[in-house]
């Protein structure tokens, strides 16, 4: 029998698509940038951009149409029970402390302005989470743009506007200043429960009504590829289904259409964790990832000056990898046993998300190919 919860979310669902598919016409009906008020933010038409004009269309809210957390709160892990196993988080060490952001959550809200020290930024469309320090203080919005279906976030001291995978200030006061990622990682609820059990994890006391149990943009859209919601640059590119998880790296210190990044693709990695070595024009990193634990993360491949050759370590999650000296490491690039307990890894920059938004944002992004391990 359905209840009324069921018919409730079905009838939401159904909205959904045809409102989606509303606003889909609207942003193909060449609604790019044009005036000097858009979205609510006042742009100069004559001033300069690090990205096409054109390709930055309105995506329908308005500024804060979506509107993001403000010192949001927190609940332990393990006396959360609102999160599906399979619905995803978004978590880092902050001060010191592990805490955990749910994506089912951040769909709704995209930006969050975590207390003085960090701002989070999710974009449903294109799956990426990224944290970074803001020098200014987290005082950041959605600015109601959208570049290449990806969020484009302003600060409101300035409305100066971020394109979020491109890691820089593409139009206003700090034109082409560049941000440096924090050290995130894009998992499961499952995977992360159990790894954190006590941790902090933001909880819906948000102060919005939304519907957190839902999904922003339906449940299929996460795992269909024909479903993305504004038109595509780059269509020819079809090494890769669309919406495949793949985590990002990048050698470039600013970053645009040319800059080089190396995906790995995280259903490629062994159902354990499974670590690789590579170089990147004369650059090591190490990448640790899981196809069963659907995770992947980056770090440079020195520390201390120390060159480290590591091993994976399976089943003592947090703990990923053992080093040469006996040390091991956990997710988060921490050593914390053994002779070099204390030492950090240097993070990669990188970041995860769908391969449709790496090929759209960067031109041929290079594929990690995992055959080579097995040559």
């Amino acid at each position: 029998m359905k209840t009324p919860a069921t018919l409730f979310y079905k009838a939401l669902s159904a909205a959904f698509s045809i409102s989606l598919l509303l606003f889909t016409i609207s942003a193909c009906d060449n609604n790019s940038v044009s005036g000097d008020n858009f979205g609510g933010i006042d742009i100069d038409t004559d001033s300069e951009w690090l990205v096409p004009e054109h390709e930055v269309l309105d995506g329908g809210p308005g500024q804060d149409g979506i509107p993001p957390i403000e010192n949001p709160k927190f609940t332990t892990a393990s006396d959360v029970d609102f999160i599906p196993d399979e619905r995803r988080i978004i978590g880092m060490v902050k001060g010191g402390e592990v805490v955990g952001y749910p994506v089912q959550i951040l769909d709704w809200h995209e930006v969050v302005n975590d207390d003085t020290q960090i701002t989070i930024t999710y974009c449903p469309l294109t799956a990426t989470g990224i944290a970074w320090n803001p020098q200014q203080g987290p005082d950041f919005g959605t600015s109601g743009l959208i570049f290449r279906n990806n969020l484009v976030a302003y600060d409101r001291r300035t409305e100066t506007l971020w394109s979020q995978m491109r890691l820089r200030a593409i139009n206003g006061e700090h034109l082409g200043a560049s941000i440096k990622p924090l050290n995130v990682l894009d998992t499961t609820w499952e995977t992360w429960k159990n790894m954190y059990p006590d941790s902090k994890v933001m909880n819906t006391s948000t102060g919005h009504d939304r519907a957190y149990n839902s999904f922003a943009y339906g449940r299929d859209y996460n795992t269909t590829d024909g479903i993305i919601v504004f038109p595509l640059i780059h269509k020819t590119d079809n090494r890769l289904p669309d919406k495949a998880r793949v985590h990002g790296v990048f050698i470039d210190e600013d970053l645009d259409e040319q800059s080089t990044v190396r995906l790995y693709e995280v259903s490629k990695f062994d159902s354990g964790i499974e670590v690789l070595r590579d170089s990147i024009e004369g650059e090591e990193f190490i990448i640790v990832g899981s196809s069963g634990h659907s995770f992947a993360i980056a770090y440079k491949m020195f520390t201390d000056g120390v060159e480290l050759e590591f091993e994976a370590v399976q089943d003592q999650l947090p703990v990923v990898m053992v080093d040469q000296e006996g040390t091991k490491w956990n997710i988060f690039g921490e050593a914390v046993e053994g002779p070099g307990t204390g030492r950090r890894l240097r993070p990669a920059k990188s970041y995860s998300g769908f391969f449709f938004a790496f090929k759209e944002m960067f031109e041929l992004p290079e594929i990690y190919d995992f055959n080579q391990e097995t040559e």
